[in-house]
């Protein structure tokens, strides 16, 4: 378990970790039970920059462009990455296998950049939103919304299709089973345990995306990708943090 936990942290972040020569055959995909964990690893990175900036008396927005950078270089891009990639795919082919051709393409297009640009302000203005509000609901969404939004990922991978033959997410889509998700659920329990309803909230916001891209891929691309996993990521926090943003500020 503690392999499957270090496999889980060395796929979805910088962090250093060690890992064995030999890797399980399954552990790649039974990783996926631990994806929450990184989760919280990189809530306690954010919360932690969040905690300097607020001591350093850094302006709400400056601080929101720090932390979206923060939370950037601790996942590589990876996840940014894949989202620019499936919005090119999406907007640039007619069919399945046009839009995976450009889904593998290294350059970004229109569409991604586009996306990108959109999702990233989006996040600057929900994390300022939050600073600005105080410090008690801004550790929570810090927290909470990149822990949902990774077991969020993980359900993605739960009983679909992989529509490539060979591929990074092949070690993930479709073989994902309920074990893992149940592993994801317990990992999600301190935080329904620090605040049950804000946090399933949160929860919901950060499955939609995931709900949407099921069905979507699946038409479009005839199933789900490792750039479909990381869009729904990158799509459930910024979708979190803006039912955040709803939760704490806009209803005071």
């Amino acid at each position: 378990m503690l392999l499957t936990a270090k496999i889980a942290i060395a796929f979805l972040t910088i962090l250093p970790v060690r890992l064995p020569a030999e890797l399980p055959v399954d552990g790649l995909k039974r990783s996926a039970g631990f994806f929450p964990l990184v989760g919280w690893l990189i809530g306690g990175f954010l919360a932690g920059g969040a905690w300097i900036c607020v001591q350093a008396g850094l302006p709400p927005m400056v601080s929101a462009v720090l932390l979206v950078i923060l939370g950037a270089w601790l996942t590589r891009g990876l996840h940014l990455d894949g989202l620019a990639d499936l919005l090119d795919g999406l907007g640039g082919g007619q069919t399945p296998e046009r839009r995976l051709a450009i889904m593998k393409d290294s350059a970004t297009g229109a569409f991604g950049v586009i996306g990108l640009v959109v999702l990233l302000v989006l996040k600057v203005a929900c994390l300022a939103s939050l600073l600005a509000n105080g410090e008690a609901s801004l550790f929570f969404a810090l927290f909470a919304v990149p822990v949902a939004a990774r077991w969020a990922m993980a359900t993605l991978a739960c009983g679909v299709q992989y529509p490539r033959a060979t591929g990074t997410g092949h070690a993930f889509v479709g073989k994902v089973g309920l074990r893992e998700l149940a592993i994801g659920g317990f990992l999600l329990a301190p935080l329904i345990w620090w605040n049950w309803s804000a946090g399933l909230i949160l929860l919901g916001a950060a499955l939609l995306p995931t709900i949407w891209l099921r069905f979507k891929t699946t038409r479009a691309l005839g199933g789900v990708t490792g750039d479909v996993l990381g869009a729904s990521c990158e799509l459930g926090e910024a979708c979190g943090w803006l039912a955040a943003v709803v939760l704490f500020v806009a209803a005071n």
